[in-house]
């Protein structure tokens, strides 16, 4: 990756993600399992995997707690945490999970930091393989991959990459850019996926073909529609500056001043002032660690909080926890 893509993807794409749908030649689509069949897809998963170190998580044993943990480090669905009878295979790294009895058998994901979206494909690919070496998937000449869901057929991957359109926002210009990639067969979505809101202006672009386009055609699609959405955010943090360098420093300047002085923070004020000094960091306005906010992000969010105060906490012990954290990390 060249030096000015890396850069992009530091200040403004925040990670990146390829997941694979997979089922079971043998076995029947989720809605239509045994109890039995479960707890097969979950043996014969593991027994594919068992030279590659991965840790298995079944939902049965985890506290909601912890399964609200691992949904924030978005190493699982909320779909799937749901599910007593699912569970998750972790790489040692945690950069790749293997859900199993989600909506299909498998869905093999694998996340990184940033605009990797090569390097993402290729580890998500390796643990397939490895799978597919023991195991044979429903599989179609003319339909290719078959999932429950009929839009996932075909390659059976949806690739998304986490954008922080701080500046778009500002100017109201987020409508136009979903609008835009919609006609590229692209979809925009909110932090957690299908169904989710954005929030702190963090927004995932993601394939919404996956038949007809092999994986490298969408890859590289939704890598350079990445790219210019990126250049259009850069582009409105200029008009930004140029039309108001001081009211906007200030603006951002004051989130900032509210994160090392407040005695109390909800989750949904947090994400909005992390998008403004997000961005008051990019620009230079202040000096904050790009690893110090994505930390904060993810300690922060209920489910971690508890799980790291070893107890169950209300609303108010929560929002008075999270405003000490803030101030801690930023002074």
């Amino acid at each position: 990756m060249s030096e000015e893509r890396k850069n992009l993807a530091t200040n403004i794409a925040q990670s990146c993600r390829v997941r694979l749908a997979r089922n079971y030649a043998d076995v029947p689509f989720p809605t239509r399992m045994t109890e039995a069949d479960s707890a097969a897809i979950i043996e014969r998963t593991c027994r594919a995997l068992e030279d590659g170190n991965y840790v298995l998580r079944r939902m049965s044993d985890l506290s909601r707690n912890a399964r609200g943990v691992m949904v924030e480090e978005h190493l699982i669905s909320p779909e799937l945490s749901a599910k007593d009878s699912a569970a998750v295979l972790l790489s040692p790294d945690r950069t790749v999970s293997i859900m199993i009895g989600e909506e299909d058998h498998l869905r093999v994901q694998a996340v990184l930091p940033g605009l990797q979206l090569e390097e993402a494909m290729a580890r998500a690919d390796r643990a397939d393989r490895a799978i597919e070496r023991t195991e044979r998937f429903a599989f179609d000449r003319d339909w290719g991959y078959l999932t429950a869901c009929p839009t996932n057929a075909g390659t059976g991957m949806r690739a998304s990459v986490m954008l922080h359109l701080a500046g778009l926002a500002m100017l109201a210009k987020t409508g136009q850019v979903i609008r835009a990639v919609s006609q590229l067969g692209l979809t925009v979505r909110g932090l957690y996926g299908e169904g989710s809101e954005a929030s702190g202006d963090l927004y995932q672009l993601s394939n919404q073909i996956t038949l007809g386009r092999t994986e490298e055609e969408i890859l590289k699609l939704l890598s350079d529609t990445a790219e210019q959405v990126i250049g259009n955010e850069r582009a409105a943090r200029e008009m930004l500056l140029q039309q108001g360098r001081t009211e906007l420093e200030d603006t951002l300047m004051r989130s900032y001043g509210i994160f090392t002085q407040a005695r109390l923070m909800t989750t949904k004020e947090f994400m909005t002032r992390l998008s403004n000094v997000r961005l008051a960091a990019d620009l230079g306005f202040v000096s904050v660690a790009p690893e110090t906010l994505d930390r904060l992000q993810r300690d922060v969010q209920p489910a971690t909080l508890e799980r790291n105060a070893g107890r169950k906490l209300s609303q108010g012990e929560r929002d008075e926890l999270r405003a000490e954290i803030i101030r801690k990390a930023l002074t």
